[in-house]
């Protein structure tokens, strides 16, 4: 059984002072359900787009829930790491480890009841090559990035960026246990979007990574630097993200990913053109839940698409 640790007002969390609603919203919120949300849905996207995936949908469902269990254990070993750098930042300092409403003991336990649920359900009902890939992307988000890149290099975004690239690819796999170029061209689409969608967050909060001496690019070199690379990082995204059109003959989708781009783009493009200042960092904010949209809006395109072509409505 996880161990919560008591409150400082003396409410003990198990027994009897929190309510059980309480408890599960902990528990998804050290896992990072939120994101573990959105990379179920890419790897749905992935599983869709790959043939043979209502003969396969066994592993289908497997690759899904294995991806699930996996990106929380890795939610839960990022934070694991990141309690005392959790406590400067003001988005972060109400986080179940930080306040002290889970022990870091039953965080760990947590984290491995995860990963191994993970393995369990992907070695059973997929292939070594998910299995491998789900792994690869775990360690590298809760371990390589949280451990290594993140306090020592303002381009820690780009390179960890990879490991939430990979669910697409995993769907793929867990349907056909093979690698294409459709997953990749999905991969190398989230690749190039992390940075235009994170930087823009470091922007807002640029000087709560600096209490908390986190090398994010905005703290290291400076807002304008930050912008413009946003704006390439944005326009490169619209550019990769006509690729799966022009691999799938996909005019729908191919048609969203245009419109949609050249939105994202012009948002980009404002946020470098705005005086450092207050309304500055309140677009910046904005930037980055559109991004969450624009990716959003993508995939779900690119299922569009598919359902259309599939039953000939296209």
């Amino acid at each position: 059984m996880l161990k919560f640790e008591a409150l400082g007002d003396g409410q003990a969390l198990l027994r009897g002072g929190r309510p059980r609603v309480g408890w599960l919203g902990d528990l998804l919120e050290l896992a990072k359900a939120r994101v573990v949300s959105m990379l179920v849905f890419t790897a749905a996207v992935g599983e869709v787009l790959a043939p043979g995936a209502l003969q396969h949908w066994q592993a289908a469902a497997a690759g899904l829930l294995g991806v699930a269990l996996a990106g929380g254990a890795g939610g839960v070993l990022n934070q694991i790491v990141e309690p005392g750098l959790d406590l400067h930042m003001a988005r972060t300092q109400k986080r179940p480890l930080v306040a002290g409403r889970i022990s870091r003991g039953g965080a760990v336990l947590y984290a491995a009841a995860l990963l191994l649920a993970a393995v369990a359900v992907l070695a059973c009902g997929t292939n070594r090559l998910t299995l491998a890939l789900t792994l690869a992307g775990t360690v590298g988000y809760g371990v390589f990035y949280t451990l290594y890149l993140k306090p020592n290099t303002p381009w820690n975004i780009v390179w960890g960026g990879l490991a939430g690239a990979l669910p697409p690819l995993i769907g793929w796999t867990a349907v056909t246990g093979r690698i294409d170029a459709l997953p990749l061209s999905l991969l190398l689409l989230i690749f190039v979007w992390t940075p235009a969608h994170f930087w823009p967050l470091a922007i807002h909060c640029r000087e709560d990574y600096a209490r908390a001496c986190i090398p994010m690019l905005p703290v290291t070199h400076g807002v304008e630097r930050t912008r413009r690379e946003v704006l390439r990082y944005a326009l490169a995204t619209w550019m990769v993200s006509l690729i799966p059109a022009l691999l799938t003959g996909d005019l729908i989708y191919g048609g969203i990913a245009w419109v949609a781009g050249a939105w994202y783009a012009g948002m980009a493009r404002h946020l470098r053109r705005l005086p450092i200042g207050p309304e500055m960092d309140r677009y910046a904010r904005r930037v980055f839940l559109a991004s969450i949209s624009y990716l959003m809006l993508l995939f779900a395109a690119l299922l569009m698409g598919t359902v259309a072509r599939r039953f000939n409505l296209a």
